[in-house]
């Protein structure tokens, strides 16, 4: 049995469309990225890469829930790919300034994935 504030995280999640969750999982993505930068500068490797490997799982889920019927989800796939390569050097390296130089891409994404999805929820109403 859940207690009451899990159940209403169950809750809304279940309610939620699939462009809230979409930008929901890209803003953990993000925390996480910015996490995983701080315990580079404190030189926290270990957690660091406990971070960047929590990162690559969501961009691999990220990768496997594209849908295959649109045009762009090639280039989706390859954006996706090369985020993980960069974060794969930066727990190698231990070098923050791979994650630094996706951070920026990642964040435009999340911010075209929030716009569609307002553009989406105007169009239904």
């Amino acid at each position: 049995m859940l207690n009451p504030y899990e159940q209403y995280k169950v809750n809304s999640i279940n309610t939620m469309t699939k462009g809230e969750l979409l930008i929901m999982i890209f803003d953990e993505l993000i925390k996480k990225l910015n996490r995983s930068i701080v315990l580079i500068e404190n030189k926290d490797f270990e957690q660091s890469k406990i971070q960047l490997d929590k990162s690559k799982k969501i961009i691999n889920h990220l990768i496997v829930t594209l849908d295959e019927q649109y045009e762009i989800t090639p280039n989706l796939i390859e954006l996706y790919m090369f985020f993980n390569r960069e974060l794969i050097k930066a727990a190698g390296y231990n070098d923050a300034k791979y994650i630094n130089e996706i951070m920026p891409m990642i964040k435009d994404l999340r911010n075209t994935w929030a716009e569609a999805d307002k553009i989406a929820k105007q169009s239904k109403s």
